[in-house]
């Protein structure tokens, strides 16, 4: 089979003319279609010619027609303004205002609305960029328990704000109030909540035996933090994990924010607290988002998803430095000191 002929580039001027128009130019766009012309003028293929201005062999071609259409008046860049927007301002504007109707669209359903109201197509990428421009965002939605209390931001202030205020009668002079959260979890080797950028498919080795561990941990706004891992979490091991704080934190006033598991508000864990000096703040009923060391262990299953361990001692090394490296970051709690103990920032930095 023969192959196909390849255009040939008209002589619209001499080599010369050319090189005159090119040293002359300055709109550097038309100039370096120019450049494209002259080194086909020079005899190169259109795929080479192209590549040695850092284009594509399509867009060669492109622009080898509109130079033997039109010569130069073919090449120099034609924007028009820009391509009219398919939607008018105005029925932007009333779709930004039926979208404000609603906080959880997906863009399958905001292509639908546009198609059968204004009888408009956007691609997916062109309207992800009309709804960025509204001041929209794209995430994964939060999982909010129905039963959370519609107060709990409210409920979790009142509760610091009178344990504070209890705690400054008693507190002598110079002693300091450390202030941390305490929760648990059980990170897994089969976590994969990581998304990785990679040329090819990105793998993961998988461990053929799955490890987990019930960890135990205290984000401290100010003092020490304290990891442990624990067989369970009934009330027993949430006393030893409390001695472990104090012993962690020998000095000041000690004030533990927690959920409301069965363990934490058992009685003997309450009166262990109070033995130790520890003042136990209880989070409203399904509120874990009002406790900041929930970010750290996201972030410790970030890390576990992009690695592979050959034994459990590697797995649990890994989350007790992750956790030490992640609880000295003020940063996790940063938002959470201003909304619920403003005007404290500086105590704890």
């Amino acid at each position: 089979m023969s192959r196909p002929r390849s255009i040939e580039v008209k002589k619209h001027m001499a080599r010369e003319e050319l090189e005159q128009l090119i040293s002359e130019q300055s709109d550097s766009r038309l100039k370096e279609r120019l450049i494209f012309i002259r080194i086909l003028y020079d005899g190169e293929r259109v795929k080479d010619a192209a590549s040695k201005v850092g284009r594509s062999k399509p867009t060669g071609y492109h622009w080898l027609h509109r130079w033997n259409e039109n010569g130069v008046e073919g090449l120099k860049p034609d924007f028009g303004g820009g391509r009219p927007s398919k939607l008018s301002n105005e029925e932007k504007q009333e779709l930004e205002e039926i979208l404000r109707d609603r906080n959880d669209w997906t863009l399958k359903e905001i292509r639908a609305l546009i198609s059968e109201r204004f009888g408009v197509k956007y691609s997916r990428s062109h309207l992800s960029r009309i709804l960025r421009s509204m001041g929209m965002n794209c995430g994964k939605p939060y999982q909010r328990d129905y039963r959370r209390p519609e107060n709990a931001e409210e409920r979790l202030k009142e509760s610091l704000g009178s344990t504070f205020q209890n705690i400054n009668k008693s507190l002598e002079e110079g002693e300091k109030v450390i202030c941390g959260f305490l929760d648990e979890s059980r990170p897994k080797t089969t976590s994969n909540t990581v998304r990785v950028w990679a040329f090819e498919k990105p793998e993961k080795r998988r461990n053929t035996t799955s490890y987990q561990a019930n960890t135990f941990g205290f984000y401290p706004l100010n003092g020490e933090g304290v990891v442990e891992f624990k067989e369970n979490s009934k009330k027993e091991r949430v006393c030893e994990f409390l001695e472990r704080i104090r012993e962690e934190n020998p000095e000041g006033k000690i004030i533990v924010i927690l959920d409301n598991f069965a363990s934490h508000r058992a009685k003997d864990a309450e009166r262990k607290a109070e033995e130790l000096g520890i003042e136990l703040v209880f989070l409203p009923p399904y509120s874990p988002d009002l406790n900041p060391i929930e970010q750290i262990w996201r972030g410790i299953k970030r890390e576990i998803s992009t690695t592979f361990f050959e034994t459990k001692q590697e797995f649990l090394e890994l989350i007790k430095d992750s956790f030490q490296k992640l609880s000295d970051k003020l940063s996790y709690a940063r938002g959470w000191i201003n909304k619920f103990l403003p005007g404290k920032l500086n105590q704890f930095c």
